[in-house]
């Protein structure tokens, strides 16, 4: 199966898919063919969840291979939109202001912290 043909082919069981304020792609990039998901979400650095200032936001790039079936391309577009919800909860939950367990925190940073003695 080429790029093209996977790419037609899992967008067509994807238009059977849907949910609230998600539109899902099946492009060609980054050495393969990946299913990404749009929503509409303020942004959490400039805007509020109030929706305040709405911007195009996008979820990780899942990387689809030519011998999926149909069922794991529809579980991937699940699995897309649960990733995305955490990723969503990480960012606009806070304790003390703080977005204590953000989604974009350094690996080195949080390796760093353990290391420096912070508590479990």
């Amino acid at each position: 199966m080429t790029n093209g043909d996977l790419i037609n082919q899992a967008s067509a069981w994807l238009r059977d898919v849907s949910y609230p304020g998600y539109t899902f792609q099946v492009r060609e990039g980054h050495g393969g063919v990946f299913l990404q998901a749009t929503y509409w979400e303020a942004d959490v650095s400039t805007g509020s969840p109030s929706g305040d200032r709405l911007e195009l936001q996008s979820t990780r790039k899942w990387l689809l291979s030519p011998h999926m079936t149909k069922s794991e391309i529809v579980q991937t577009a699940f699995k897309c939109v649960l990733t995305s919800a955490e990723h969503r909860v990480r960012e606009w939950f806070r304790y003390l202001d703080t977005p204590i367990f953000g989604p974009h925190f350094d690996v080195d940073d949080l390796a760093g912290l353990r290391q420096r003695g912070g508590r479990t």
